[in-house]
């Protein structure tokens, strides 16, 4: 996967994917308060409605025992003022023009008249009717309020009370069997009844003549309440303390609705006036489960799904009437505007989020185009392509990486310049420092040759191998001098390839150029197989063993010593050539810090390239030099070099 990929998934993981689980937590915490919310709103809702009808309830009742104990209802409802004799024989209408037809034909002190008329027009809106009965059950008056057509200066709202002391409807005048025998004034409640008018709340109230209520006999009040404007009253005064001018109709019609049910599942008061009076479960089947509730008499909290919204109800029982009353909160309506503002919310992060994505990803493309720029030149300049420049025309970090790169490629073919012409300086010293090794070795060979000659020069022997060791040596300077001629092979390091060769042969030889030149000065002790073979490269080994061999009889000095050439196979089947020595020896410190290094020696002539060009020599034949020295005791180096099939003496 490359870098963009890369980049982009961790963009993706560590830069949108924290800040979407944010909104998303902080999304959900929201709903969590706006459900809370209505939880609690339509709760005191519903407890708030309940508390008011059963306070208008109890102002009502108050309100009936009241005008039951007013002295003029008592005494009239006693049948101790004439109460059947005609008020035509008492009064006149023509004395009296207030009265109605109906008030002549019975008399009705006018001030239970006006007790009755002040208490129906107090609230003209809350009673249907009040009907009065004596002490043996036989009606009096009935009376109700009735609004009047072009308006009355004196009767507010233009409604009137109408009186009426015939012909009485008989709903109107059955009273609650308990008001007979009851010893106190309370009213009687009926249960509620429903019909075109809506629902009814029906009261009967005792009207004693004497204050011991227990055996005084007594008159009854029946009065019928409207149970629709008692429930209105208590919606409006619950929806007008929230705030919501409009009353119940408008507060509860599309955030909220009211239900109100009695013990049989009939929903006595419902917010869309359609559905009052009928039973819960033909109109509202999936309102079951909190309906069943509710008739129960049980309070609590319940959602509600229709086909268009999901509600959250609030139930509470109205004790005084054995009802239930239920506030329902639109859910889906109060969570809308957070789920818009959700929505709107995610549809802007996801425009920034793609919108910097785009940005970013515009900026990795080039970003990634200046990187693959840099990555082929660092390639190429790695393959050996120094020559190779890298152009970026971005303005950062990998413009300055390029230019880096750049310096670098320069410094580096600088210095690969410099260090080509210090190694070929470094080889040409080394090439003239192992010239002059080889040149000092032959002419100590030939200054040994010329001290024997005015010696022995008479012996004839003597002269035929002074003449051959002479040519020999005139042959080594003219290679010497060849090797000067062309330095560019020399430098290289080319020699002669490696072939299987007699090792015997080239050991005696060394041993003529070396030690016959120096006549009987040191004892030489040989003891050579008649064979010795390995590959090798001839002239390079006899330059090993020339370096071994002089450098013997020079730590011998010209104190006559004893030089022993041995050869032979090891224990682990490699061939080896030792030489020995009688000299001083090397010391340990010598031998571990500077034997075989370049330009260390302990001869106060020498350049110290001899040991370290035996080493470098039999080490690129895959061989070795062992050593064995003690300062005082000589010195002996052993040359090992891989076995290799032996080859007969006639080769």
């Amino acid at each position: 996967m490359g870098i963009r990929p890369k980049l982009i998934i961790v963009l993706l993981a560590l830069g949108f994917g924290p800040v979407f689980l944010l909104g998303a937590f902080l999304y959900r915490e929201s709903v969590r308060a706006v459900e809370a919310d209505l939880d609690t709103r339509v709760g005191h809702d519903a407890t708030d409605i309940a508390i008011e009808i059963d306070a208008a309830l109890r102002q009502r009742e108050t309100s009936l025992e009241n005008l039951a104990r007013s002295p003029a209802l008592r005494k009239y409802v006693s049948n101790k003022e004439e109460p059947t004799r005609p008020l035509r024989e008492r009064k006149t209408k023509d004395s009296n023009p207030d009265l109605s037809e109906d008030e002549t034909k019975r008399a009705l002190p006018a001030e239970v008249r006006e007790s009755v008329r002040a208490f129906l027009l107090s609230n003209p809106d809350r009673h249907a009717y009040i009907t009065c009965l004596d002490t043996t059950g036989k009606p009096l008056f009935r009376t109700e309020p009735v609004r009047r057509a072009g308006g009355v200066s004196d009767k507010p709202n233009n409604v009137d009370v109408e009186f009426k002391t015939e012909n009485f409807l008989s709903s109107t005048v059955n009273a609650d069997s308990r008001v007979w025998n009851t010893a106190e004034q309370t009213p009687l409640r009926s249960p509620i009844s429903s019909n075109a008018n809506g629902v009814m709340l029906r009261y009967t109230i005792p009207v004693f003549e004497a204050d011991a209520y227990a055996q005084s006999p007594r008159g009854v009040l029946i009065a019928e309440l409207n149970g629709n404007v008692l429930f209105d009253e208590a919606m409006t005064g619950r929806t007008n303390e929230v705030g919501d001018p409009g009353g119940a109709s408008s507060s509860y019609s599309s955030q909220n609705f009211v239900i109100m049910l009695d013990h049989d599942g009939r929903i006595l008061y419902h917010t869309n006036e359609a559905l009052r009076h009928r039973q819960i479960e033909s109109v509202m089947p999936a309102f079951k489960d909190i309906a069943g509730a509710m008739k129960a008499g049980q309070s609590g909290t319940k959602p509600y799904d229709t086909e268009d919204s999901k509600w959250l109800v609030a139930y509470r029982p109205v004790t005084t009437l054995r009802t239930s009353v239920a506030v329902a909160g639109n859910y889906t309506q109060a969570t809308s505007r957070l789920k818009r503002l959700g929505l709107v919310a995610f549809t802007l992060l996801t425009v920034f989020g793609l919108g910097t994505l785009l940005v970013f990803t515009h900026i990795l493309r080039n970003t990634a185009r200046s990187i693959e720029r840099v990555t082929e030149g660092a390639v190429a300049i790695a393959g050996g392509k120094l020559e190779q420049r890298i152009e970026v025309r971005s303005n950062d970090e990998t413009r300055l990486l390029a230019e880096s790169f750049n310096i670098m490629t320069d410094r580096l073919r600088e210095q690969i310049a410099h260090e080509t012409e210090s190694r070929q300086f470094e080889s040409f010293m080394r090439l003239s420092a192992m010239l002059t090794h080889d040149l000092k070795n032959a002419i100590a060979g030939l200054s040994l040759l010329v001290e024997n000659i005015e010696r022995q020069f008479h012996r004839e022997e003597f002269r035929a191998d002074a003449m051959k060791s002479l040519t020999e040596a005139t042959d080594k300077l003219r290679r010497l001098v060849a090797k000067l001629s062309e330095p560019a092979q020399s430098l290289s390091s080319e020699h002669e390839i490696a072939r299987e060769a007699d090792l015997v042969p080239l050991i005696k030889k060394a041993l003529r150029l070396t030690v016959e030149p120096a006549g009987d000065l040191h004892e030489v002790v040989v003891h050579l197989p008649e064979v010795l073979a390995a590959t090798v490269e001839p002239d390079r080994i006899e330059k090993v063993f020339e370096n071994l061999i002089m450098n013997a009889l020079e730590a011998m000095g010209v104190k006559s010593g004893k030089l022993t050439i041995d050869a032979g196979h090891t224990s682990h089947g490699e061939v080896f050539i030792g030489v020995s020595d009688t000299g001083p020896g090397m010391s340990d410190e010598f031998q571990r810090v500077k034997l075989f290094r370049a330009f260390a020696t302990t001869k106060k002539t020498g350049i110290g390239l001899g040991l370290y060009t035996c080493r470098e020599i039999v080490q690129a034949h895959g061989g070795h030099i062992e050593v064995e020295s003690r300062r005082g005791s000589g010195a002996t180096f052993r040359v090992v070099l891989p076995s290799r099939p032996k080859i007969t003496k006639s080769q």
